[in-house]
């Protein structure tokens, strides 16, 4: 008679290195799987349109003036149009940023010297500029969005 459990136990010949390693490895996958599923859930872009929406709504309330940020709206309002598969015209970033023309320009400006856009000409129209943001700053934004993922469906959950 043996003193070990075989009910449904393998083979002795796995050493327990082996088996904990397997076991790691199937950890990690359903790790894995229960992230993708979390942000799947609600990605970055749904994050940034639920504030893009809050920062219009804002005027309703309150003299919008008083929360001008152009340089926020700018890389939010790029970065949705680019995650949507648009090109941005420079006069599109103008409307976007809610201030005046001139501010607009400075604020580009700004923007593209701090490599945060990158700016080329228009394919069909040489009189038109197309904005995109610049690989760091769509990193930036998309990890930005993503870490108000846990506070979001916190209060989803309510």
């Amino acid at each position: 008679m043996s003193d070990r459990f075989d009910i449904g136990a393998e083979p002795v010949s796995e050493g327990i290195d082996d088996r904990l390693r397997r076991i790691r490895a199937e950890l990690e996958a359903v790790e894995t799987l229960v992230r993708s599923e979390a942000e799947a859930r609600i990605t970055p872009v749904e994050i940034g349109r639920v504030v893009r929406s809050a920062r219009e709504e804002i005027g309703r309330f309150f003299d919008s003036s008083l929360f001008a940020d152009p340089a926020f709206d700018m890389l939010l309002f790029v970065f949705l149009e680019e995650e949507e598969g648009r090109q941005v015209e420079t006069s599109a970033c103008y409307r976007a940023s809610g201030v005046p023309r001139t501010t607009a320009v400075r604020w580009i400006n700004m923007l593209l010297s701090m490599g945060m856009f990158e700016n080329a000409p228009h394919p069909t129209d040489r009189r038109l500029t197309l904005l995109s943001l610049s690989e760091q700053a769509r990193t930036g934004m998309r990890q930005w969005l993503g870490s108000m993922r846990p506070l979001i469906e916190r209060m989803a959950a309510r």
